[in-house]
């Protein structure tokens, strides 16, 4: 729950993009030089892309501090800049670390759920902010630059509310055990399985997290940048830069990011537009308790994510056939194009939106995982980066044939994710054999292998035990 705050933050801060830039005294202050059509795109494209720009390489710095402090407190220090940064309006990366911790902390039957927290707070992140520029153009005056600068403002919120509930949980049991922090590790876990240190299931999941740690020391004292092409591990890679382009290139985030400008261009008024914007919010936010509850654990991750392909190419090629001609305001062609807006963004929210960050979030070994979700990350910050630049230009010059391309898009993610290993169901130890880093037969024998040596040092410490009570007893005799 704390973690989800992180995908708050992003939320807000992508969606307080969108609304911003239509707010009168935010076109005022910047728009004021760019006179046509094409050059307001070109300026709306540039503010909001610069946010990507910045959280690309966030992102990258990153990974080396939590690797060094830990999730913990590395999140701290992010929350804290975050908090700072939104006084100035300026981006974050705390979003990062919150996805490691969904990753490294959640059980395996349960991880698809706790993982879709995050994108259920970005959503709640993302209507709120589309709210708040719709407040602030209903009650601040359109001269004041108080109109835009407060929404902005409101970013660090979330950034704080991160901040203080990361006093109360406990650090990664993973993150943990890789530094040699053995006790502590064991009781991380067991307080978040809500067990005590002696739990079968408990101990028999630790086990896991300590042969895969022994298994790695045998193989790498130290991960190189060429093992990344090693069997088992480009498998992962593949699917986490897979799960991060399909994510962006969805048509989720061109609607997302300039809603009201798009709402407008289908005959809906500037008050109008924003709050049909921020009503995407409430519809995503309907339908994620629905998909964490009766979806993302009930069926496998493929048959979900390759659904929610098909049924959002099906929803952009008809909303690109209704905008094909000019749209009449209140007309039923023009809320036919609204239908299929929010229509797209249900079929997203069972499927594409959520897991997405799931998948990335899972794919990964503790030996790869700073490298590899931060350089996920950075590609979804990438591509984020290359949306936002694209789709005002895009909308200006060909129109309705973007979203043709989007759905052209949404085939080639089918294809991909048709050959995609299945990750759900598996804690982050099996996938190991998932994706073919070890076979069964050798894990399990490594497993046996720490079973046996658990036993022997068991017995060395009973026979210790039993060697110093004869010692006392020969003691008090004398």
């Amino acid at each position: 729950m704390v973690n989800g705050f992180g995908g708050a933050s992003l939320g807000y801060d992508t969606g307080a993009a969108g609304g911003i830039i239509t707010l009168p005294s935010f076109i005022s202050d910047f728009f004021g030089s760019a006179g046509n059509t094409r050059a307001r795109a070109n300026l709306s494209s540039n503010i909001v892309a610069v946010l990507f720009a910045g959280a690309f390489f966030g992102s990258l710095g990153a990974a080396p501090i939590e690797a060094w402090i830990g999730k913990r407190y590395g999140l701290m220090v992010f929350a804290f800049v975050f908090i700072v940064g939104s006084l100035v309006t300026i981006i974050q990366n705390d979003a990062l670390g919150c996805i490691y911790d969904v990753a490294e902390t959640a059980p395996k039957h349960l991880r698809g759920a706790f993982g879709s927290f995050f994108q259920f707070f970005l959503v709640i992140g993302g209507s709120c902010a589309y709210f708040a520029s719709y407040g602030s153009k209903l009650h601040i005056s359109n001269i004041s630059s108080a109109q835009w600068r407060l929404p902005f403002a409101m970013q660090a919120l979330p950034g704080f509310i991160l901040l203080v509930g990361l006093f109360f949980i406990k650090e990664s049991p993973r993150w943990l055990a890789r530094k040699g922090r053995t006790e502590e590790a064991l009781a991380s876990l067991a307080y978040l399985r809500g067990t005590d240190e002696q739990d079968e299931c408990t101990l028999a999941e630790f086990a896991e997290i300590q042969t895969q740690l022994v298994e790695e020391a045998e193989t790498a004292s130290r991960f190189r940048l060429k093992q990344v092409l090693e069997r088992g591990t480009r498998e992962r890679f593949f699917v986490a830069y897979s799960a991060s382009i399909w994510l962006i290139w969805s048509g989720h985030n061109s609607i997302l990011y300039y809603a009201p400008s798009i709402f407008a261009t289908i005959g809906f008024a500037s008050n109008a537009s924003l709050m049909a914007s921020g009503l995407f919010g409430i519809v995503k936010m309907a339908c994620m308790p629905i998909f964490m509850l009766f979806f993302v654990d009930r069926f496998s991750r493929r048959t979900l994510l390759r659904a929610g392909n098909l049924l959002c190419c099906a929803v952009l090629a008809a909303f690109a056939g209704v905008t094909s001609s000019t749209l009449v305001p209140d007309s039923d062609r023009s809320r036919a194009a609204a239908a299929l807006l929010y229509l797209f963004f249900v079929f997203y929210s069972f499927s594409i939106g959520p897991l997405g960050w799931i998948v990335i979030a899972e794919a990964f070994d503790p030996r790869t995982r700073q490298l590899g979700i931060a350089s996920a990350m950075a590609l979804t910050y990438l591509c984020n980066f290359a949306v936002a630049r694209s789709t005002p230009l895009a909308l200006v010059d060909i129109g309705y044939k973007w979203w043709i391309i989007l759905a052209v898009f949404q085939l080639l993610a089918f294809a991909t994710y048709s050959v995609m290993p299945e990750t759900g169901g598996q804690s982050l130890e099996q996938l190991d054999v998932v994706f073919g880093k070890v076979s069964a037969a050798e894990r399990q024998r490594n497993l046996n292998a720490g079973d046996i040596l658990s036993d022997k040092g068991a017995e060395s410490t009973e026979q210790d035990e039993g060697k110093e009570r004869s010692t006392r007893t020969a003691v008090r005799m004398v």
